[in-house]
């Protein structure tokens, strides 16, 4: 949201049966000084080269700043998917993370156990199709928002004074714990930046493998190209044997080198980071020891890059090829740390445990049966 833009409102809602109900919620944000969204107003952004759901889609990814959900008797036009267009609008603003008001008829929830019991059965009087009822389950089983029951529309503006006022309080709150916070840490993605803010329980653990994770998808460009065995930038020519030798072996000794320094930063800077049982965590430590290890993550990438970059004698090609793999259990070891860290730490919380979370990375040996067989080939050609 551009600063000095009005905070917008995207209603959600099947148009033919809950005209009424979008009208009032149009002049409650009027009312209130958010800007409208919905998708009758001329003010509605149109990208003419779009279908109207493709439309939709990206005025809730680029536009909205809050997102109200209305489900009433009509389950809605569907795409090829077999989703209704507030289906999806509502998956795309899942997507995006923002605030969610999700409003369901009341007849509607009344009905749903009825319908689990036998949803064979006919709801023609009360639903256009059973689908409704089954986006409805979905979005009360995941537990993923609060689902408000409503008859009329001003049931619905009524409660969204409430919670916009509850928004309101949180994110004043939450701008008072900003300003304690070093400025370098805006820097961080939303999700660390949010746990750093609010301090829970085990923000040190989850904020580390929240920043870790950040930090190594951010060299996703980097792992595809290492996938893809490409690499562009200056040649690295080594036409002489004892040149090639020479630098293969300093490369060998270099990947040695970045696995016993990430062995070292976990072993010798966790606990600095987290904190001793009883003790709170150091933030500036916890960015920068993820920091690190995801730079040795991007080392032991460009490394396995710069092998694409090699040119040799016919001789030694197959054994850059083969050192360039050298690296890929340590990658693999590294993205399994990192990636899964989060829900770890979450489930060991979760378990009310006491003290301090043990972790470990462990990077696995590689095979260097093939390599030493053409180390072994080569001597017996000099």
């Amino acid at each position: 949201m551009p600063k000095g833009s009005r905070t917008t409102l995207f209603v959600s809602s099947t148009c033919y049966d809950l005209g009424q109900v979008r009208s009032d919620l149009r002049d409650f944000c009027e009312s209130v000084g958010l800007e409208p969204v919905l998708s009758e107003l001329d003010s509605f952004p149109v990208n003419p080269s779009q279908d109207t759901v493709s439309n939709c889609l990206e005025v809730v990814r680029n536009r909205a700043d809050l997102f109200v959900l209305v489900v009433g008797g009509r389950y809605g036009s569907i795409n090829e998917s077999g989703k209704s267009f507030t289906n999806l609008e509502y998956a795309e603003a899942v997507a995006k993370g923002i605030p969610k008001y999700v409003f369901v008829k009341s007849e509607i929830l009344a009905l749903l156990p009825v319908w689990h019991k036998n949803p064979a059965a006919d709801f023609g009087s009360v639903v256009d199709t059973p689908r409704l009822f089954q986006f409805v389950s979905e979005l009360r089983d995941t537990g993923e928002v609060w689902v408000f029951p409503f008859n009329t529309a001003q049931d619905i503006v009524g409660t969204l004074r409430k919670q916009l006022s509850y928004l309101f309080a949180d994110c004043l709150s939450l701008r008072a714990k900003m300003q304690t916070l070093d400025l370098p840490l805006l820097d961080l993605g939303p999700k660390s930046l949010r746990i750093f803010v609010e301090k829970r329980q085990g923000w040190e653990y989850l904020g580390f493998a929240t920043v870790l994770e950040e930090r190594i998808r951010g060299y996703g460009d980097k792992k595809l190209d290492a996938e893809l065995g490409i690499s562009f930038g200056p040649v690295i020519s080594l036409p002489d044997r004892t040149a090639a030798l020479n630098w293969i072996s300093s490369k060998f000794d270099q990947i040695v080198r970045t696995a016993q320094h990430l062995q070292i930063a976990i072993n010798a800077g966790v606990e600095k980071a987290v904190g001793k049982p009883g003790e709170s965590g150091d933030i500036s430590r916890i960015v920068h020891l993820a920091s690190r290890i995801a730079e040795g993550y991007a080392q032991t990438l460009e490394w396995t890059l710069e092998f694409h970059r090699v040119s040799v004698h016919a001789d030694l090609e197959r054994l850059i090829t083969l050192l360039s793999n050298l690296s890929s259990n340590m990658l693999k070891d590294i993205e399994v740390f990192a990636i899964g860290m989060y829900d770890r730490m979450l489930e060991a919380i979760g378990r009310e445990e006491r003290g301090v979370i043990e972790f470990t990375l462990r990077l696995t040996a590689p095979d260097t049966t093939e390599i030493m067989k053409e180390i072994d080939r080569l001597a017996r050609m000099a």
